[in-house]
């Protein structure tokens, strides 16, 4: 649950309570709080709209705002390439592949993303079911948004992804929220290198890897026991 969201819908409503009762004036107050483009509320339940405004303030801006910059990135940038296709995988999963930087340049390399066109599959990960178990899995700052719970949902999903003894490459931001406009609303979740260790073990994975990264972010490796 984005608890910036939740609080700020409690504020409104204890300013407006006649919202409730009207939901086409409701949903253009949320629409110019939250700088979004809902066409309707689909629940006027607190929680539940919540939700429906996290998934489109994380829509807005990582369709329209977002830009990639992995090459600035010593560890979980380009040097990844060689890396991964060292392994000759016979498939890759990209969590969150934006853009789908990699395609073309990861050998069997197949991109989800809920909020870019240009990736092969549009789906959220917790939705992402395959049919195949992946030799490795990229997941650079996707997995970023939200409670533990949330967390710990979509990495245990990932690792179902990936077979016995694969391999899973993470960056992970520890709660700097991004400085465009855009992100106000983004609940950036806090990594630290405890919650990676406890998430590994939990997990069945080894740490094979810890490192900071530029921007301060954290890059980690995992293998799949």
């Amino acid at each position: 649950m984005n608890l910036k969201i939740l609080h700020e819908l409690d504020r409104i409503l204890k300013n407006n309570p006649s919202l409730q009762s009207n939901k086409h004036t409701f949903c253009q107050v949320v629409n110019g709080v939250f700088d979004i483009e809902l066409n309707q509320i689909d629940d006027i339940e607190i929680h539940a709209l919540a939700e429906q405004i996290d998934r489109a303030v994380l829509s807005n801006y990582f369709s329209k705002v977002w830009q990639p910059e992995t090459k600035k990135y010593k560890y979980s940038g380009l040097s990844i390439i060689d890396e991964v296709n060292s392994m000759n995988p016979d498939n890759v999963i990209d969590i969150g592949c934006g853009y789908n930087e990699f395609k073309g340049k990861i050998n069997n390399l197949v991109g989800i993303d809920p909020y870019n066109d240009r990736a092969d599959i549009s789906i959220h990960t917790l939705d992402y079911k395959p049919d195949v178990e992946f030799d490795v899995a990229i997941c650079l700052g996707s997995i970023n948004f939200g409670s533990s719970d949330k967390i710990l949902a979509e990495l245990e999903n990932v690792v179902n992804m990936v077979k016995s003894g694969g391999f899973l490459y993470f960056r992970v931001n520890p709660g700097i929220q991004h400085d465009k406009p855009a992100a106000k609303w983004i609940n950036f979740y806090d990594w630290d290198p405890i919650f990676i260790s406890n998430a590994a073990e939990h997990l069945n994975c080894n740490v094979l890897t810890l490192r900071q990264d530029e921007g301060d972010r954290f890059y980690f490796v995992l293998r799949k026991k």
